[in-house]
């Protein structure tokens, strides 16, 4: 087997369950993992045998693609403000949305702050956020919390991977009671669930297959718990002036700003690029 045939192989064969592009983007995902090579060098090389090592990992990864394991679970990694981190099923993989929110966050920021400035990432999954954020920003004290243990254990690992120190604490912002392990801290930052139950049957296969419920779903009769409870944590632990930076479900960003302008803040929504509403900047 040739590569350009394991190209074509994957474009063919993932065009079944995916549109062209994605199907396009997912094969030159896993050749440029499987050979080690960028794609102008793999189209120089194309003729080229696959070494029957890769050939065996190629098929076992194939065979898991075609049941719809997302390449990210399959390739073990994923890409987000340019840098590289470990992924599998215990964590959510990282959407671009989120580095928009990354983004505001690192715009929002004084150049010059001061000592022990903390941020807190509630529901840190991957550790994506913080560990984006401090590779930026060296003066930071970073802290992130989430109720699952096998996901912070994946965000210990991300953030050993790219040498950024992060406190991590197990907590459940639905229970007060974890709210005691929080010390006063400066910022708020959060990505968290925010899919009703009631919607699981038309998400896409690869991701309410594989992907954790417990970073995705919330309760239909109030989807958005998480923020109340994570405006209420803000109220007890901001440092005066503290912000609050929110990724939302555009459905329900208005419903969010709603909330957090009736419970004392000031409040500004912000669209993503596709112009959805998307983020949400709370200042208490």
């Amino acid at each position: 087997m040739t590569i350009e045939d394991a190209n074509r192989q994957l474009i063919s064969s993932l065009g079944t369950i995916y549109d062209d592009r994605e199907a396009s983007s997912i094969a030159s995902l896993v050749m440029e993992k499987l050979t080690g090579a960028s794609k102008s060098l793999r189209v120089i090389h194309k003729l080229n045998e696959v070494p029957e090592e890769q050939e065996i990992l190629f098929r076992k990864w194939f065979e898991e693609l075609m049941l719809n394991r997302p390449v990210q679970y399959v390739l073990g990694e994923a890409w987000f403000s340019g840098l590289r981190f470990y992924v599998d099923e215990r964590v959510l993989i990282p959407r671009p949305e989120t580095e928009e929110l990354v983004a505001w966050v690192l715009e929002d920021l004084e150049p010059l702050l001061t000592e022990d400035f903390k941020i807190l990432d509630i529901g840190t999954g991957t550790g994506c956020i913080p560990v984006s954020i401090g590779k930026k920003r060296k003066d930071l004290r970073l802290l992130a919390c989430d109720f699952s243990i096998p996901a912070l254990e994946v965000a210990r690992k991300n953030s050993q991977d790219n040498q950024v120190p992060i406190e991590f604490i197990y907590a459940d912002m639905l229970s007060n009671s974890s709210w005691d392990l929080i010390p006063a801290i400066n910022m708020i930052i959060s990505n968290p669930p925010y899919i009703p139950g009631q919607q699981r049957a038309v998400l896409d296969k690869h991701v309410r297959n594989f992907e954790p419920a417990i970073a995705l779903f919330v309760p239909d009769e109030d989807p958005i718990v998480f923020y109340k409870q994570i405006g209420l944590l803000a109220k007890k632990k901001l440092i005066g002036g503290g912000k609050v930076f929110l990724e939302t479900h555009h459905d329900y960003s208005k419903a969010v700003l709603t909330w957090y302008q009736e419970n004392g803040f000031t409040v500004e929504l912000r669209k993503d690029l596709s112009g959805k509403n998307r983020m949400i900047r709370a200042i208490i």
